[in-house]
């Protein structure tokens, strides 16, 4: 969306950021914690799938890989 905004590809931009280094990284975050975190989301929405969760995730602050 960024690249859009700005009018390039985004791969051009993906470049820009690498020479500049800004990173987008994953979460420091253990198993173990996320795991709770995902258990105390699910508790309250027990019928919610993973892409609710990613977004409880993010809203958050946290990055994760999807799988």
């Amino acid at each position: 969306e960024l690249a859009d905004v700005l009018g390039v590809h985004r791969n051009t931009l993906r470049l820009y950021m690498k020479c500049h280094g800004v990173e987008r990284k994953y979460s420091e975050l253990t198993n173990a914690d996320l795991d709770v975190l995902i258990n105390e989301f699910k508790k309250k929405h027990p019928d919610s799938g993973i892409r609710y969760i990613i977004g409880f995730l993010r809203r958050h602050g946290i990055r994760v890989q999807h799988r």
